[in-house]
């Protein structure tokens, strides 16, 4: 007769009655027995019967003999942290959790990980335990594509809704803003977001908890849903929420029916499409930005820096400096005519440069000016911090760059427009030259390569 079935029932039985003494006897009669058991694809495990009935000590004696009995998955397609959130046994989770944070991501039955049952079940605290260990949790959806926010709102777990959106609204980490859109607005098998489900959900008759249901809404619509987007058959919230409470919700924060949203192109059309001028520069920048190593990045930056410093210096102090009066000169007795007075009071502020000479000077300094805000521009990282800590106080710089330079030309009229028309041409001389010369760099590396191969 085979002992090993025998001795599989009476680890059971140990599991059972949570007997870490009788674990032992088994193995004292084959110390294999747990491989053995582990050898197979589907199996309930003594980890799985002691999760099931809340044996904590004996789980971790377990768990330290044979870690790999935690990944595993019984016929039922349920690990031991899957039959712990199952039955309520919060130690045990925080516990198995504690000793393998790998657990929280575990998929089961239907992709169903440890957070979306206990999102089902409506266990807040197991749940922010969960995305306390591991926060990319979140993103897991079921083979439906359901994510955690689904299930919960399919079980009227309200409070649990809540808790998720929260979390999504205060993480803090790189790319939380696109994590929460992206979340917020996850489709299901058949295109169903979150707000379709509750907006179909409140159609249901006596709803078990309608103004806790109705604040579930609320909370949505204030967040980052997208309140027009269809599901499968064409349909948005609005088209599903048949209940005119929903409706004039729905309607206050602007949502609108499925015929009236007109589709986003598909991407085989975006893909077709011609290429317009700005798509050019947008490509050509992101290549140049791409192209660039993270050395030559931050020796570049410095040195574009250092040079839209040094022309702007040039405007508080040009070659020659500025006309000067002195405030008491309308008080004295002097030689000079009224008339000279009067126009060096004038011109107080002004560039004593004649116009022709400031005109050369400031192309020149202008020319370097952009040149280097434009690379300032184009290396600094973007994004949501990059636009708004450094693209916005650059281009206020330049626009007090510009303003001075018309501060003190000498010229009756602002050289500004002529100026800028000059530096735009200048701007894209350079460009072609420098475009010309990584050619013939490209040329005459590819024809190395040639000539090599050749010989």
């Amino acid at each position: 007769m085979n002992p090993i079935p025998i001795l599989h029932h009476e680890l059971n039985v140990a599991a059972e009655a949570g007997d870490i003494g009788l674990l032992y006897g088994v193995i004292q009669v084959n110390s294999s027995i747990l491989e053995i058991i582990d050898s197979n694809e589907f199996v309930k495990t003594p980890l799985h019967i002691a999760a099931t009935r809340g044996h904590l000590p004996f789980a971790i004696e377990v768990m330290n003999l044979k870690p790999s009995f935690a990944l595993k998955l019984n016929q039922e397609g349920l690990s031991p942290i899957h039959l712990a959130i199952q039955n309520n046994h919060r130690s045990m989770v925080f516990c198995l959790v504690d000793m393998n944070k790998d657990l929280v991501r575990l998929k089961g039955k239907e992709g169903m990980t440890p957070l979306h049952f206990a999102s089902q079940n409506g266990e807040d605290e197991i749940l922010a335990k969960l995305l306390f260990a591991c926060p990319e949790s979140i993103e897991d959806v079921t083979v439906r594509g359901k994510t955690a926010l689904h299930i919960a709102v399919q079980n009227n777990q309200y409070e649990v809704l809540k808790l998720l959106v929260c979390f999504l609204k205060k993480n803090t980490k790189r790319g939380a803003r696109k994590l929460e859109y992206k979340i917020l607005n996850q489709k299901d098998e058949i295109g169903n977001t979150i707000l379709h489900i509750l907006a179909a959900l409140m159609m249901i008759q006596p709803n078990p908890q309608p103004e806790e249901a109705a604040q579930a809404l609320r909370l949505l619509v204030k967040s980052g849903v997208n309140l027009n987007a269809k599901n499968s058959e064409n349909k948005t919230a609005l088209d599903i929420a048949a209940n005119e409470d929903i409706a004039r919700i729905l309607l206050s924060v602007g949502a609108r029916h499925g015929e009236e949203v007109v589709d986003a192109p598909l991407l085989a059309n975006q893909l077709r499409s011609d290429t317009t001028i700005m798509n050019k520069v947008t490509i050509y920048v992101s290549r140049f930005r791409s192209e660039i190593l993270e050395e030559q990045r931050s020796t570049w930056l410095i040195v574009a820096t250092l040079v839209a410093t040094a022309t702007y210096q040039t405007v508080l102090n040009p070659p020659g400096g500025f006309y000067q009066t002195n405030a008491t000169n309308k008080n004295l007795n002097t030689t000079s005519s009224d008339s000279t007075i009067s126009s060096d009071q004038g011109n107080a502020g002004k560039s004593v440069l004649s116009n022709l000479n400031f005109i050369l000077y400031s192309h020149l300094n202008v020319f370097s000016f952009l040149i280097s805000v434009m690379a300032i521009l184009i290396m600094t990282p973007w994004g949501a911090v990059g636009g708004t800590l450094v693209f916005g106080p650059v281009v206020w710089f330049a626009l007090s760059y510009m303003y001075a330079m018309t501060v003190i030309s000498p010229a009756p009229f602002s050289p500004l427009i002529h100026i800028l028309i000059s530096s735009l041409i200048g701007l894209s001389i350079f460009y072609v030259l420098i475009l010309n010369i990584i050619k013939l760099y490209r040329n005459r590396q590819l024809q190395l390569i040639v000539d090599q191969h050749g010989h």
